[in-house]
């Protein structure tokens, strides 16, 4: 009941900030001039993804489920790994009609939301002394199992992108078309972003050895597992995974040779020939020997 009572607690103290922020944002500040142009238009994009993760989090609370599915398997990874790995693939270059754009750096902020931030520079592809700041905010979706290298992976979608103007650059194009440069850029880049792999391996089948010794003998198998991510949640810079295994049925992989074939190696491995050794030499002990003579 507590729990309950909390997580509506919880519920309501997010409604109000919901709220708020929306009524903040729907300000004539918050309009930016150009599509992905100012500080508070990009902010917005970003409250809004935490705000639907952290929703989502306190309505299964609400509802008494757990956060995350109590039977599948939780990963955690850090908000600093997945920058590295993104990092690792930059700069990240393209060009778009006659602009060209290159992303140079990364930030990741889990919270609520696995929000990704990429920062670089557009400029014109005959003028590339004239640039102008860019700035693209966006999150890791479609976060799965790879099944040809068994590892996660996901993708980092697009939902705004920033053009800063410099002095000069305003000049050459009004705030209408950097607004529509802005919004080609991003529908172009938005499926051309590389994939990220995230270093952890998830088994997507269990193996067992055919038994070929000895007097039993198993003929080896392998259960398929069916591997799937169930649940996402981005908090306190940590990107919680979850991920579900569910088996298949058993397929043969290698024969078992027939009881028959065990050579005398293979008894001897089990230890039958010792059991027989110390069963003779009780039989030969004195006592034995009288106690057999008095029957």
């Amino acid at each position: 009941m507590k729990a309950m009572q909390a997580a509506r607690h919880h519920r309501r103290l997010l409604d109000v900030f919901v709220v708020s922020a929306l009524v903040v944002c729907a300000a004539p500040a918050c309009r930016s001039k150009f599509e992905g142009g100012g500080d508070l238009r990009a902010q917005k994009v970003v409250l809004q993804r935490e705000v639907e993760g952290y929703r989502e989090a306190a309505a299964r609370l609400e509802r008494g489920d757990p956060v995350l599915p109590k039977e599948d398997l939780a990963i955690a990874i850090s908000d600093a790994l997945i920058r590295d790995l993104i990092a690792a693939q930059l700069p990240f270059e393209a060009d778009v009609d006659k602009f060209h754009i290159a992303l140079r750096t990364a930030e990741v902020k889990f919270r609520g939301s696995p929000v990704v931030e990429l920062t670089g520079a557009l400029n014109l592809k005959d003028r590339p002394n004239l640039q102008a700041a860019a700035r693209v905010i966006g999150a890791l979706e479609d976060i799965a199992v790879d099944p040809a290298t068994a590892t996660l992976k996901a993708r980092i979608s697009v939902d705004h992108l920033s053009i800063e103007s410099v002095a000069g650059f305003e000049q050459l194009m009004s705030g209408a078309t950097l607004d529509e440069v802005g919004r080609m850029v991003r529908l172009q880049i938005k499926n051309a972003l590389p994939e990220i792999q995230i270093p952890v391996k998830v088994q997507q089948s269990i193996e067992l050895p055919a038994v070929t010794r000895g007097p039993v003998r198993l003929e080896g198998a392998r259960m398929p597992l069916q591997v799937g991510v169930s649940q996402v949640l981005a908090g306190q810079g940590i990107l919680w995974i979850a991920v579900h295994f569910q088996p298949g049925d058993l397929v043969k992989t290698a024969d078992a040779p027939e009881v028959g074939d065990s050579q005398a190696s293979d008894v001897d491995a089990i230890g039958f020939d010792d059991k027989t050794e110390a069963a003779k030499s009780d039989s030969e002990k004195p006592d034995a020997k009288k106690k057999d003579k008095g029957q």
